[in-house]
């Protein structure tokens, strides 16, 4: 599975831009939280309650180094 690889100056950038193309992403600490509206949310362990809809959180922990992982094909949008 292809990563992108964050620095704390690269993860805050990453987050601005994924906003601005539409992804609902938000920070929760030092996690950087996903959020995808689907219907399967209300059952699931990951789902959560977010602007009226239910859907499913991923989150993206920093580790101890200061890098943030993130699956680049699950939470990475492109401009077209």
């Amino acid at each position: 599975m292809s990563q992108i690889s964050l620095d704390y100056k690269s993860a805050h950038r990453y987050v601005r831009e994924q906003r601005g193309k539409g992804t609902d992403v938000r920070w929760d600490g030092w996690d950087m939280v996903f959020w995808t509206p689907t219907r399967h949310g209300f059952t699931n362990k990951r789902g959560a309650f977010r602007n009226g809809r239910w859907g499913m959180e991923s989150r993206v922990t920093v580790s101890n180094d200061g890098i943030w992982t993130v699956p680049a094909k699950k939470n990475v949008k492109h401009s077209r």
